[in-house]
């Protein structure tokens, strides 16, 4: 008898064999994903590093050389090492490097030298930080970092020098008027000019006014002005300033100096040994009264009606003239005038003129003779643009002469 098969073996074989099927088609899609994965975090790291790669920008050194004269200011994330001589800095290239350098009290920034180990020069800019050229406050060093290592270092200098060598080359440059060198101008001079000081415009003042360079002059000899004790100008209204001034280191050669603010002018006087100006104060009108026995000697002919006057310090000269009618007696006189300050001669100009006048007021009196005038002081003002002398007589008497320079006029009184 026929018997049927059962088919049920047979569709278990084909269910596992389409189970493994799936099973490994699974297996197979799963590492194909890890490997794609793989392979993504592979490309990923390779662009990190090729990007890393293409940013790193190479760093140098900097060799920074410390100095007791001044302190350096950079960006403290440069700085590598540092100790009691040098700092080292690390700056990447092309990038702008800045230091802000402060010089110690009495000190200025001379120079800085930046440069490579080859010696060659790296450019690099300093300016003040104020913006004035005074190398004594901060000043700003700026340069691009080289490709290579460098060292840098700051070079400081007194002010004190640097302002000595810089007076020095000015004076070199600049000749002194009359060939006058001027000691003694100290900060206690300079205050009392208020700074206003101008050193060339007061020995040309001086070298004008005592005509230093007149062969007649007694000052021709005169090559070195001190600046001497100031002197009280006393109370007044018109700002001036006073000093003695010495000449060529004696102490007995001297002019008191006022100088008068208000109209930036100097103003003369002599002063010889114990005079007048060394108890005499002066007021808003007056300079200090001075006296010199080495002055001009003044000689005036009465014949001619003209006058002369001559360098001389020693001696004066006495011209004489001669009135004489039919029937009359033959009457002589001359004059003299000792001792006349060449201030005051340039003060007045014409000459000519002083001694007429002193000499026509001599004869109005009707003093005939030989007589000798001795001038003992004078004053000048010139606010009021007067100036006013006395004059001694051999003959004892005394007479006051004022000089109207707006005017042009003497008048004089006395006898």
């Amino acid at each position: 008898m026929y018997k049927k098969k059962s088919k049920k073996p047979i569709y278990i074989a084909a269910a596992a064999v389409i189970l493994l099927v799936a099973l490994l088609v699974i297996v197979q899609s799963g590492l194909s994903r890890q490997i794609g994965q793989k392979k993504t975090m592979e490309t990923e790291t390779e662009s990190e590093k090729t990007a890393e790669t293409e940013t790193d920008v190479p760093s140098h050194n900097i060799l920074l050389y410390k100095s007791s004269s001044g302190t350096i200011e950079f960006d403290a994330g440069w700085l590598v090492s540092d100790n009691d001589s040098d700092s080292v800095l690390q700056v990447e290239e092309n990038i702008l490097v800045t230091m802000l350098i402060t010089p110690s009290e009495g000190k200025a920034l001379e120079s800085v030298d930046v440069l490579d180990y080859d010696m060659q020069t790296v450019s690099s800019v300093v300016r003040s930080v104020s913006g004035t050229e005074d190398a004594s406050g901060q000043m700003r060093l700026s340069f691009v970092m080289p490709d290579r290592d460098i060292f840098i270092n700051f070079n400081f200098i007194d002010v004190a020098s640097e302002t000595i060598t810089q007076t020095e080359a000015a004076e070199t440059e600049e000749t002194a008027p009359y060939g006058l060198t001027l000691h003694g101008v100290t900060n206690e001079v300079m205050s009392s000019y208020n700074g206003a000081l101008d050193e060339q415009k007061f020995l040309q003042a001086i070298g004008d006014a005592l005509q230093i360079d007149s062969e007649e002059s007694e000052y021709r000899m005169v090559t070195d002005v001190y600046f001497g004790d100031s002197v009280d100008a006393g109370d007044s209204d018109t700002p001036k300033v006073c000093y003695y001034i010495y000449f060529n280191g004696y102490e007995t050669w001297r002019v008191l100096s006022t100088y008068y603010v208000a109209e930036d002018s100097w103003v003369f006087t002599n002063v010889t040994g114990e005079t007048e100006a060394e108890t005499e104060a002066v007021d808003a009108n007056i300079i200090i009264s001075g006296t010199s026995e080495t002055d001009a000697v003044i000689s005036v002919d009465s014949g001619a009606g003209t006058s002369t006057g001559t360098g001389s310090s020693d001696t004066g000269i006495s011209t004489s003239s001669t009135y004489s009618s039919e029937g009359t007696t033959t009457t002589t006189t001359s004059f003299d005038i000792l001792s006349v300050s060449t201030v005051f001669l340039s003060y007045v100009g014409d000459e000519n003129a002083f001694y007429q006048a002193a000499f026509e007021y001599i004869l109005g009196k009707g003093y005939t003779g030989s007589i000798t005038g001795t001038m003992s002081s004078y004053e000048i003002s010139p606010e009021n643009q007067t100036a006013t002398i006395r004059i001694m007589l051999s003959t004892g008497g005394t007479i006051t002469g004022t000089y109207n320079k707006s005017a042009n006029t003497y008048s004089f009184s006395g006898l």
